[in-house]
């Protein structure tokens, strides 16, 4: 199976996990992943299969900074 992640087409096993995305990805880390779609972009699970052909963007988490 092929999937576009964070702009590049990456071979993955037939119904690979987000978190099996993260072992094979270490550049992804803790970010949120998001799947692009027709309805817009949706986030998603550590346990959500991916499907064949997804769009599938990382994104960093928003960390409040300290108040000073």
């Amino acid at each position: 199976m092929r999937a576009v992640v964070n702009g590049k087409l990456i071979d993955l096993p037939e119904g690979a996990t987000v978190e099996e995305l993260r072992s094979r990805l270490p550049e992804i880390g803790n970010d949120d992943v998001m799947e692009e779609g027709f309805g817009g972009t949706k986030p998603l699970k550590e346990t959500d299969a991916l499907k064949e052909g997804a769009k599938v963007w990382s994104v960093p988490k928003i960390v409040k900074g300290v108040d000073r």
